[in-house]
């Protein structure tokens, strides 16, 4: 993944014709949160510095370079007087700003006179005025409302205020900022090594490279070189060419390549498997060329993520020269965890998980998406706060994308929870069941889910079971669909004569039922609609291949609890198909029970 990280990384600086210190700084309101700057201004007279006051400002993309932002150790000063503040305001000005000026005590800093006197008298006019300073930072952080961030810079006014400069404007800084990170990543280095993305014997390699936050030398699981930081470069060697690289591409991909899947955020990272020269510019321009990009995130097209600015769409169509990464990333405090990485999907597998869409929302006339699956695998309890099956949904989205089986009772297991919660509770029944069977057929489509199919005469329902595929291909899913199509009629003619609820739901024990109760349903079934006088001749026919399919399965159906009632729950929900084919032209009660409560 990191050496696909270092390629889009490459092809940006190349194309934008990007220098080292376009690379090494950040944009300190890369979240979008950090909108105001408090500067500390100073008045530059000849070579005199004196303090002036301590302004708000409004953050501006264009000063980027300006405010020379990067950040540093969490307790210690950043790489240069630039930083967001904490908690604590008192305690950034003291550490990320003060502190910075700690640089000076270093005696193998070359600085020429002139740079040693600039930076002292500015050090020497934070130190003098640091009570009158704190108190404006922190009555300014104490009036900003707290979802807004505040960094912190220094402005410099020259002259009688006609010119006004930040740290970004002067070399001494931007001089600085390279050397801080050189010197921290030499020491944990070696000479004349291989680095271990580009493959290439390069004359310094570093060992401690920090692009991603889920490598680290401080932790025991990097224990090559016996716990000492000088020869722990042999865990990871990267030359400096490459790290360069994999900065940027980390801060190209955040920026534009960040996606959403069923409200879980992920990186969409390509991989050029035959190089840049044998990917079309219309492709190359969709992951490196950031205008392009916000123009397609604008046009609405068809997803399968649910979310609206998806580029999927658009590269289904490409040839399978690249590859694409999925990394899906939770970032807890200054960690990072990788919670999914799935790695080299070709577009033509893009490609058949969307024609896989494209046939379900033609079978269910609705619009299928990964988030009609994230539904049954979002949370264990509906009560909870917040999602605690993240797991068991990117587990099947790995399959899905890396065409490897599903396990189908176990999807079975969780749509038949939802179900069951949904006929309990009288809320969205018919829905859940839907989107079950849209689920299973989506996965039975793509072939990570074998049904069990048995040779069958062509009987009266045959073209309505051959609409969805595999899905009804034995006899006794056949008739236990069609026995809940059979219950459903009557449960409507209940609330049509009764009103409220009908009183057989109870008959349907919350969908728990079991081999022996689905035997005993169809009498009973039946006898309640003779009772209303109502088991015409569409209900007769219907019994009829009811009896015709169960009768046809052997001795103990070998079905578990949920599969049996999902397939019952599924002919309640598709009982209007079956009335269309028993009642041709005429439609036996115009409201359901779901649709009613």
């Amino acid at each position: 993944m990191l050496s696909a990280v270092k390629e889009i990384g490459k092809l940006t600086i190349e194309r934008e014709g990007r220098q080292l210190l376009d690379v090494l700084i950040e944009d300190p309101n890369s979240n979008g949160t950090y909108e105001k700057v408090i500067a500390i201004t100073f008045d530059k007279i000849g070579d005199e510095i004196k303090f002036s006051s301590v302004e708000l400002e409004d953050y501006e993309k264009s000063k980027i370079m300006k405010y020379l932002y990067r950040s540093g150790a969490a307790n210690g000063a950043d790489f240069t007087p630039t930083a967001k503040i904490a908690k604590d305001p008192r305690g950034t000005f003291d550490r990320k700003i003060l502190g910075w000026f700690a640089i000076l005590n270093k005696k193998q800093i070359k600085l020429t006179d002139e740079e040693r006197k600039f930076l002292e008298s500015i050090k020497d006019q934070l130190e003098k005025n640091a009570q009158v300073i704190k108190d404006e930072i922190s009555s300014i952080r104490d009036e900003t409302p707290k979802k807004i961030g505040i960094f912190i810079t220094l402005k410099i006014r020259e002259g009688e205020g006609s010119k006004t400069s930040y740290i970004g404007d002067y070399d001494v800084f931007r001089k600085l900022l390279v050397y801080q990170v050189n010197e921290k990543d030499k020491r944990c280095a070696a000479s004349d090594k291989v680095c271990s993305i580009c493959g290439e014997k390069k004359p310094v390699v570093i060992g401690n490279l920090n692009t991603y936050a889920f490598y680290t030398l401080d932790k025991p699981g990097y224990i090559t070189g016996g716990f000492r930081e000088e020869t722990a470069w042999k865990n990871f060697p990267v030359c400096f060419d490459c790290k360069l690289a994999l900065e940027e591409g980390k801060k190209y991909i955040e920026q534009n390549l960040q996606f959403s899947f069923c409200g879980i955020k992920y990186y969409l990272i390509p991989k050029f498997m035959a190089g840049v020269e044998n990917v079309s510019d219309d492709i190359l321009d969709i992951f490196c060329n950031s205008s392009k990009l916000v123009s397609l995130k604008g046009q609405v097209v068809k997803s399968i993520t649910r979310d609206e600015e998806d580029i999927l769409f658009y590269l289904r169509d490409a040839k399978d020269v690249l590859t694409v990464n999925f990394l899906f990333l939770q970032k807890m405090n200054a960690a990072e965890r990788i919670l999914l990485l799935i790695e080299d999907v070709f577009p033509s597998r893009i490609r058949k998980i969307f024609d896989a869409k494209e046939r379900i929302d033609e079978i269910f006339g609705d619009d299928f998406t990964f988030g009609t699956v994230r539904s049954f695998f979002s949370k264990s309890d509906p009560n909870k706060r917040s999602p605690d099956l993240d797991g068991y949904f990117l587990d099947i989205v790995d399959r899905v994308f890396k065409n490897r089986p599903v396990s189908y009772h176990f999807v079975l297991q969780f749509v038949m929870k939802r179900i069951r919660s949904e006929f309990v509770n009288g809320e969205n029944f018919y829905k859940a069941v839907k989107d079950g069977l849209m689920v299973l057929t989506f996965l039975e489509e793509l072939k990570l889910i074998k049904m069990e199919e048995k040779d069958m005469e062509e009987r009266l329902f045959e073209d309505l079971f051959k609409k969805y595929g595999s899905t009804f291909e034995t006899p006794v899913k056949r008739g236990l669909f069609l026995l809940g199509a059979l219950a459903e009629l009557l449960l409507r003619k209940q609330f049509k004569e009764r009103g409220g609820k009908p009183p057989f739901l109870k008959s349907l024990k919350s969908l728990k039922m079991s081999e022996k109760d689905f035997k005993g349903l169809l009498p009973k079934i039946q006898n309640k609609l003779e009772e209303y006088e109502s088991f015409d001749k569409g209900k007769k026919i219907l019994a009829r291949e009811i009896s015709h399919y169960l009768l046809s399965e052997k001795e103990g159906w070998g079905m578990s609890v949920d599969e049996m009632n999902f397939y019952f729950a599924c002919g309640m929900n598709l009982a209007d198909e079956v009335a269309k084919v028993i009642y041709p032209g005429e439609k036996p009660e115009e409201i359901s029970v779901g649709q009613k409560n």
